[in-house]
């Protein structure tokens, strides 16, 4: 009797116990629920705003990055026993007034490879809407990614912490 008496009031215990466990597991459940239907309006959201006028995205970059950069040309320079790569880069002044100048870090990826970055600056004017090309002449001691940086058919360059005089 003592016996049976104990299972009983083991049983009742499990089930008291499983039942607040799933309660556990509903309130969980909520409040997943709840947190996917906060992401699921910022992602609609998101979609709406990224469907506006060009006329504004265009005004938010140019605050952003005042000047452009584009790869004009690249090739393999080989002499002196030194191996390097020589780039013509064509900078663009995207701002509405003139500058003497500027200063930043070229960010080079080439595809299928790795990032390679170079500080550099440049210190002649530029007036509104110009163009200034540079050319660079890039060395590296680690031949399996210079021969990457090489072979790459298209090397996307952008300027970062962009600095005008």
């Amino acid at each position: 009797m003592k016996k049976s008496a104990f299972i009983l009031f083991i049983f009742f215990l499990a089930q008291s116990s499983s039942v607040k466990a799933q309660q556990n597991v509903g309130k969980r459940v909520d409040k997943l629920e709840k947190r996917v239907d906060n992401v699921e309006q910022r992602v609609t959201s998101l979609e709406e705003n990224s469907g506006r006028a060009s006329g504004v995205a265009d005004q938010e970059s140019l605050k952003v990055q005042p000047l452009a950069v584009a790869l004009i040309n690249k090739k393999q320079l080989i002499g002196a026993g030194k191996l390097a790569i020589q780039m013509i880069l064509e900078f663009k002044n995207l701002t509405s007034y003139g500058i003497n100048g500027f200063s930043g870090t070229l960010v080079f990826k080439p595809e299928g490879g790795d990032i390679y970055t170079r500080k550099m600056s440049y210190s002649h004017p530029i007036g509104s809407g110009d163009t200034a090309q540079l050319e660079l002449n890039i060395t590296s001691n680690q031949t399996k990614q210079y021969l990457k940086f090489v072979k790459a058919k298209a090397v996307k360059v952008v300027l970062i912490n962009q600095k005008l005089f």
